[in-house]
């Protein structure tokens, strides 16, 4: 039986407290009042971490220069590599930094695919543009077998199976998503790592943690991948950056660099210190709310603390969107609303619903929210989740992204509008395919 989720959620108190942490959180200059359901795309940020990013921006120096500006810039930067470290769990490796994480995971693709000996590279159908990109130009360039594991069209989910299916002796590198995009739906990348290297013992591996990584803990020296990338402007940081942690094998592989700097730099230009500071500002606002869940003090323990308790309220206003409240039905009960990959248990999941309403075309039915004052977005409609969409049947849909800054009278305000678009058409969900049929 599982778990009454409802208790994990935020108390009233605290759920204030969080929010007045965050700037736009129920408004912003453009929309004015709005619930915000499209963390996926970009979460709200806590007033801190633009104060750091302001403060640093302003600072001329350049690093490695004799005078204190310069020197403060390099401690900056140190610090917010070892808060880098701190929030992945790395006790080794080191970080690999880009202009965004789609950045960072052409860079690595780049690396290890020209550089391993094989004859294939694997991702799965559901993992977003950025990694079936990459993999597509790479794997093109370095003559190698693009492997792609599909979904179980019934339930919208890649089985490991699928996945491990494709690996062989000749595999040179498995590229997976943490958290689908689509469905929200958590892979169990752990295993699915040590079940590949049963096959291919030194398989280098990649995971994509962008949509996992502001919902839960990371650990990556349990998860056991060489790369794990993250993107800040989903963990309630700033966007223009980018983040891997890496394993030491990966960092000393050839790859872009200055011919003097050492061998495992993966630096380009001059470091960017003020997105180094705005990141220890997010785990700077970590260590405040894991400061509510535990006694201890150092940085680990307290963001450990933070992820653990936002997966708990995350997982509570997922079952109420799913299930319902007293006062108003949830999705799963309505029946004008197909809802796309999401299982059971939940914590299995994140909270990102994809759906569709009967008879309303997907940005149809976000301008419907936008006049409800409901924030969410229609991916299908963009290059980056097109073909992740064909591959579950669909051509678009409606996705809703919850951060933990939601509040429960947020969701009962979204499921009473979604309730209000009931409609008496009869007609099927545009770009649904007729001859699949995908569980909810």
């Amino acid at each position: 039986m599982e778990t009454d989720y409802e208790q994990g959620l935020f108390s009233p108190a605290l759920m204030q407290e969080i929010r007045n942490q965050f700037i736009y959180v129920d408004w912003d200059p453009y929309s004015g009042r709005r619930i915000f359901f499209d963390a996926a795309s970009g979460s709200c940020r806590p007033t801190r971490v633009i104060e750091a990013m302001g403060m640093e921006t302003c600072l001329p120096d350049q690093q490695g220069r004799a005078n204190p500006g310069s020197q403060h810039a390099m401690d900056v930067t140190a610090k917010g590599i070892e808060d880098l470290m701190i929030f992945f769990g790395a006790r080794s490796g080191q970080i690999i930094p880009g202009w965004s994480s789609s950045h960072v995971i052409f860079r690595i693709t780049d690396a290890v695919v020209s550089t391993i000996p094989g004859t294939n590279v694997i991702t799965t159908g559901l993992d977003h543009a950025s990694v079936q990109s990459a993999l597509a130009l790479f794997a093109a360039k370095y003559h190698k077998e693009l492997r792609v594991a599909a979904p179980d069209p019934d339930t919208a989910s890649v089985k490991t199976d699928a996945i491990l299916n494709h690996v062989d002796e000749h595999t040179c590198f498995l590229v997976l998503t943490h958290t689908s995009n689509v469905t929200g739906e958590v892979y169990d990348v752990k295993t699915i790592i040590r079940e590949a290297r049963a096959i291919k013992p030194d398989l280098f591996v990649m995971v994509d943690g962008v949509q996992y990584s502001p919902s839960d803990v990371i650990d990556v020296e349990d998860v056991g991948a060489d790369a794990y990338v993250i993107a800040p402007y989903k963990n309630y940081g700033v966007k223009g950056c980018g983040y891997a942690h890496a394993s030491e094998r990966l960092a000393a592989l050839p790859h872009w660099k200055y011919s003097l700097k050492p061998a495992a730099c993966w630096d380009l230009g001059g470091v960017e210190h003020q997105s180094y500071a705005a990141w220890s500002a997010v785990v700077d606002y970590l260590c405040w709310l894991g400061g509510r869940f535990t006694s201890a003090s150092d940085r680990r323990s307290l963001v450990v603390a933070a992820m653990k308790a936002i997966k708990a309220h995350q997982v509570g206003l997922l079952s109420l969107l799913l299930h319902g409240t007293g006062d108003v039905a949830g999705l799963r009960e309505m029946d004008h609303v197909t809802v796309y990959g999401v299982g059971d248990p939940l914590w299995k999941q994140s909270l990102l619903v994809g759906f569709n309403l009967a008879g309303i075309e997907s940005t149809e039915g976000c301008a419907l929210y936008k006049s409800a004052q409901i924030r969410v977005h229609a991916p299908g409609h963009d290059p980056y989740f097109a073909a992740m969409l064909r591959q579950i049947g669909i051509d678009s849909c409606i996705r809703l992204s919850g951060s933990h800054y939601n509040s429960p009278q947020e969701i009962e305000a979204f499921l009473r509008a979604t309730a209000s678009f009931a409609t008496e058409r009869d007609a099927p969900l545009d770009g649904r395919r007729a001859d699949v049929t995908i569980a909810t």
